[in-house]
């Protein structure tokens, strides 16, 4: 009876990031890619975010398992059009400028748009930390 059943409550916002995901593909290997695609694959349907990043882009550590997963991508300046094919699909990514211009590619989007992070310097990040810290505790799952 939906007149009597109690409300559902909010599912938590989860961000989950793997730093140097080329570090893990080297130790753990083919294990890994396939708990990465899964979870890739119920990370959307939950709210999961899920941040993959590496200085190595290559074809060994971004798998087209993973790929076919992450639909959403970030290049930063890379060394070479493979690189740059490797994340994107597509050539460009080399010829970025660095200091925080990059390419974003949304997901469903074959075209990356040519965007520009901010520098937030350590004292920010302080700042932003101790404000969060403040205004509640974390939930960690």
């Amino acid at each position: 009876n939906p007149e009597n059943t109690e409300p559902l409550s909010e599912m938590p916002l989860i961000v989950i990031v793997i730093d140097e995901l080329a570090d893990l593909m080297m130790v753990v290997g083919k294990k890994i890619e396939e708990l990465i695609a899964r979870l890739a694959q119920k990370a959307r349907a939950s709210g999961i975010h899920l941040v993959l990043a590496t200085q190595r882009p290559s074809v060994d550590v971004i798998t087209g398992l993973i790929k076919a997963n992450i639909p959403a991508r970030i290049a930063f300046q890379v060394s070479s059009k493979i690189d740059s094919r490797t994340i994107l699909d597509q050539m460009g990514a080399e010829t970025l400028l660095g200091q925080g211009d990059m390419l974003y590619q949304p997901a469903g989007s074959g075209y990356p748009q040519r965007i520009h992070g901010a520098f937030v310097s350590d004292q920010e990040v302080h700042k932003v930390v101790s404000y969060l810290k403040s205004h509640g505790e974390p939930n960690y799952i």
